[in-house]
């Protein structure tokens, strides 16, 4: 089967770069009509660049009035959000929650939790309008197993998304209106790649797949989740991770 998303709106965060521009235009292949946010707004006009259609916008998601402002624009000039996918997000490779200064972990999860509901607070109204709508957020393996390399900040946000997405799937459902998180392992994005540089086999022992993963593997299971095949799948986490973590 086809996934057909035409006459679909898709809001992506984080879509200027990694696995939030890989869904970015693996939406858009499936028909659907991108709006890229980031703050990085070059970043994200050039996904909109790539893809050949569709509206970037330029946003700091510590910044309720720049998302309220952004909402007004998006529902003027599109009508409505039909998916929303919250991919925007800090990660840090700091060690020991006494590694953590409070002015670190203020800027994590007023990006990665405070952020991600302000946008969901936003569109929510839009989405449950449509009657089909979907919420797909980026929780992380870390948020399953606890933090190794990743700092406890970056850990504690990624578990608050999951709580996040449950219950607006909860709040969302008699509409129709679908919330699920996934949670990527180690997907080569350009900070995971500076990480792992020269341990690539280390970490690619612990997964019984015997690869890392790609962008494109998240992207694919956004795609599956923002598509009428997952309308009967709320308030889950989807992990991809290769096996690393199997819960």
């Amino acid at each position: 089967m086809q996934i057909d998303l035409n006459g679909k709106n898709a809001l992506i965060t984080g879509a200027a770069s990694g696995i939030g521009r890989a869904s970015a235009v693996t939406l858009a292949g499936a028909g659907a009509t991108v709006i890229a946010v980031d703050i990085n707004a070059v970043g994200a006009q050039g996904t909109i660049d790539t893809i050949g259609a569709g509206k970037a916008y330029g946003v700091d998601l510590r910044d309720a009035e720049a998302i309220a402002a952004l909402s007004d624009r998006v529902l003027a000039e599109f009508g409505g959000v039909d998916i929303l996918v919250n991919c925007a997000g800090l990660i840090s490779y700091r060690k020991g929650v006494g590694a953590v200064p409070v002015e670190d972990w203020d800027v994590v999860l007023d990006v990665n939790l405070r952020g991600t509901y302000l946008v969901c607070q936003a569109f929510m109204e839009s989405l449950q309008a449509r009657g089909n709508g979907r919420i797909i957020t980026f929780s992380s393996l870390a948020a399953r197993v606890g933090g190794i390399e990743v700092g406890v900040h970056y850990t504690a946000s990624k578990a608050g998304l999951i709580g996040l997405t449950r219950s607006l799937a909860k709040e969302g459902g008699p509409s129709g209106m679908t919330a699920n998180a996934v949670a990527p392992g180690i997907i080569l994005t350009e900070p995971v790649k500076a990480q792992v540089e020269g341990n690539e086999d280390a970490y690619t022992g612990q997964i019984p797949l015997g690869r890392l993963g790609d962008p494109q593997d998240v992207a694919n299971v956004v795609l599956f989740l923002a598509s009428p095949l997952a309308s009967y799948v709320t308030g889950v986490v989807l992990d991809i991770n290769g096996g690393i973590y199997m819960g």
